[in-house]
């Protein structure tokens, strides 16, 4: 059986504790390839093993000691034994027939420098845009939507192959909301769900949420807005930090009908979704994909979005889901909220549609079957 080696950047653990859609990515696929053996490279993090293996995959976790990194890679930068040199290491030793790098450029250049490119295939995983520079000779590029590879065709010389996003469709289908649950959140009884997740960023949106859930509360009082995510703490002069400050700020102002979570284990997302009325998903940027929508699909919570990048490629409204009028409209986007709610038989069909399509499109099997013709056709002569 021929060997793949997923390489993911020195960032997060594979898998991970908290949201990490790349380093999440190749913990669900690779350890459910059938075709291939599947080996990851990732970060080390206290608490995990440095090596482990997981049903199909092989889990290689890269530790680089703490003087190292302020000798070598702050102070002196010289970073002599690299993380990517590390991994090439791992590669060798395993021999594998496909180096498979996600999101990670640098990375990628690195590797394959250090690399010989005739004895291994090499796979760009692009789950972002970003500036990929000049890849060797033969890289095979794949993106996770249409919307992204259209945006790397344009950019570079290299043909662009899609492999979707994928998510448990039965852990998801089969969350239920709890009522221990509810009461931990501070949820009043009797009260309609709005639920977003994501990184509290300005890219996502969640401030013109917030401002508009205000003005949903002059319409209605029984709801309540429950903000998963990262939060950017540290400097004031920063502009994330900022931006994270003033939905905090805003929240408290509402703090009987409004909770920020946090980030939270990936594990446990399927069990908000379960708790929501509706999911709303307000990003201002092209989603290079728009996981949130997809996962809530997948648990039968109806999906608000904004009409960005690829979440135009799944929803379609008034079938899978809704979009988004103009968030930065707040009266208008809260009215368009209650009026949602107010159509509890309309949510019900749509999110039935949804669910099927995500179980029929984007179940972690159907992202195995994609990734593994994708390795066939890389390794065909």
């Amino acid at each position: 059986m021929r060997h793949i080696v997923m390489v993911a950047a020195p960032v997060h653990p594979v898998p991970p504790k908290h949201g990490a859609a790349v380093e999440w990515w190749m913990y669900q696929v690779g350890r459910r390839l059938t075709q291939f053996s599947s080996d990851i490279v990732c970060t080390h993090a206290p608490g995990y093993a440095l090596n482990e293996t997981v049903e199909r995959a092989r889990i290689h976790r890269i530790q680089i000691g703490r003087l190292y990194r302020r000798l070598f890679q702050k102070i002196t930068r010289l970073d002599p034994y690299s993380y990517g040199q590390r991994a090439a290491r791992i590669v060798r030793e395993i021999d594998a027939a496909i180096v498979h790098v996600h999101n990670a450029p640098a990375l990628f250049h690195e590797l394959t420098r250090s690399l010989d490119t005739k004895r291994h295939r090499f796979v760009l995983h692009m789950h972002n845009e970003m500036d990929i520079g000049v890849p060797a000779a033969g890289t095979s590029l794949v993106t996770c939507s249409r919307s992204l590879a259209q945006w790397y065709r344009a950019r570079v010389d290299l043909p662009v192959e899609v492999v979707t996003n994928g998510v448990d469709t039965q852990a998801f289908a089969t969350a239920r909301a709890h009522s221990e649950q509810r009461q931990q959140l501070g949820i009043p009884a009797g009260s309609k769900v709005l639920l977003y997740a994501g990184r509290l960023s300005p890219e996502k949106g969640p401030l013109d949420l917030v401002h508009a859930f205000r003005e949903l509360l002059q319409r209605r009082r029984d709801v309540y807005l429950i903000l998963v995510g990262e939060q950017r703490r540290g400097d004031a002069t920063d502009a994330r930090v900022r931006y994270g400050n003033e939905i905090q700020t805003a929240c408290e102002t509402m703090r009987d009908r409004c909770r920020l979570v946090g980030a939270v284990d990936p594990t446990t997302m399927p069990d908000y979704y379960a708790l929501a009325d509706l999911v709303v998903v307000p990003s201002e940027f092209e989603e290079p994909f728009g996981m949130v929508a997809l996962e809530a699909m997948a648990a039968g919570a109806p999906v608000l979005a904004a009409r960005k990048g690829g979440l135009t490629e799944f929803i379609r409204d008034g079938e899978t889901g809704f979009f988004i009028h103009d968030a930065k409209q707040h009266v208008q986007f809260a009215r368009q909220m209650d009026e949602l709610l107010a159509q509890p038989d309309h949510l019900h069909s749509v999110r039935d549609r949804a669910r099927d399509y995500a179980r029929a499109h984007h179940d972690w099997g159907e992202v195995v079957r994609q990734i593994e013709q994708v390795y066939a056709r890389v390794l065909t002569p």
